[in-house]
């Protein structure tokens, strides 16, 4: 699996998945309209992108490339989804592009990764 980390926290977003995940999961921080169109062209699998407020800034571009069905506003300022919250959202639909407030990266990001990639190995929810 290739997941795209963009945004206010691309870098921090790499090291979190790279620390638990460097068998599974190839991370990539491409600027956002690269990783966005690398996903709609099937190069990149996800696009996690990190703003001021979890459905603008980063994640906007993706809506925009990817279409806003596509597209999942993971957390939002003053809401912080638990891991059971994101895995269900996960499990909920088959979005490409997942956007969360950067304050909120250490807690979304693990839980999000894990739920992705327990989905894409048919992991019940």
């Amino acid at each position: 699996m290739k997941i795209e980390c963009c945004g206010l926290t691309a870098t921090q977003t790499k090291q979190l998945i790279d620390k638990e995940y460097t068998d599974t999961v190839e991370t990539l921080t491409d600027p956002d309209m690269v990783a966005a169109r690398k996903v709609k062209n099937g190069e990149a699998d996800y696009y996690l992108g990190s703003c001021m407020t979890g459905g603008g800034g980063s994640l906007a571009t993706a809506i925009m490339v990817l279409g806003y069905g596509n597209c999942l506003v993971v957390s939002k300022q003053g809401k912080c989804p638990n891991e059971k919250e994101i895995r269900h959202m996960v499990y909920g639909g088959n979005h490409k592009a997942f956007g969360y407030v950067k304050s909120h990266t250490e807690q979304v990001v693990p839980a999000l990764v894990k739920a992705l990639v327990d989905k894409t190995e048919g992991k019940p929810e």
